[in-house]
């Protein structure tokens, strides 16, 4: 990473947005393509930070602001702009050359190139129902985690978790909702998903 971008946390514009765990603060979003590749961000393990509309650039004399600036736990970083493919014409694709040129000179990081078919709806969809679990606080689960199967259903580690003293059917997804368990995101989210516990 090319000096200490500033993740820029708020502009006026935004209109759609979700509290960020990862950051600490919501994110402020332009479309809802934006804010559901947002969440997807939150839940990418390799992802250390990121932010929405970070700041913006001269581009031959017009104003550009990328829609994110993700930081990776590598320290690499990048750029992103998502976009709906009925909006990529020709001269759409001229101009991201022009903002990659640019962008890449001032900070030296790629501007990457992102669609509606880079975000899956039913790994949003099962992040939508997780998002409000992530603020739960399970650390006094800690101790008796590695005690849980390391295979279950929801249905059963919402039952195990909820004999545990302190504990409850919101827990066990609190647990999944912050990554100590794991299932196949490419499918809905519920009582017979499978899980894997991380540890």
């Amino acid at each position: 990473m090319k000096g200490k971008k500033k993740f820029n946390k708020h502009r006026s514009k935004h209109t759609i947005n979700f509290y960020s765990v990862k950051n600490g603060c919501h994110i402020w979003c332009e479309s809802f393509l934006e804010r559901k590749y947002g969440i997807t961000l939150e839940f990418e393990e390799s992802i250390h930070q990121y932010a929405s509309q970070p700041e913006s650039f001269s581009v031959y004399g017009r104003r550009y602001t990328p829609d994110f600036l993700v930081e990776y736990k590598s320290g690499h970083a990048e750029y992103v702009e998502i976009k709906h493919t009925h909006y990529m014409n020709d001269e759409f694709f001229e101009r991201h050359q022009l903002r990659k040129r640019v962008i890449y000179m001032l900070t030296g990081l790629e501007l990457v190139l992102r669609s509606e078919l880079d975000v899956d709806s039913i790994e949003v969809e099962n992040y939508e129902l997780l998002m409000g679990y992530k603020t739960l606080d399970v650390n006094h689960l800690q101790p008796v985690i590695c005690n849980l199967p390391k295979r279950t259903k929801l249905s059963r580690l919402e039952k195990l978790v909820s004999n545990l003293p302190g504990g409850s059917r919101a827990h066990a997804w609190s647990l999944v909702a912050q990554q100590h368990f794991y299932f196949d995101t490419s499918k809905p989210f519920n009582a017979e998903t499978t899980l894997m516990r991380k540890k």
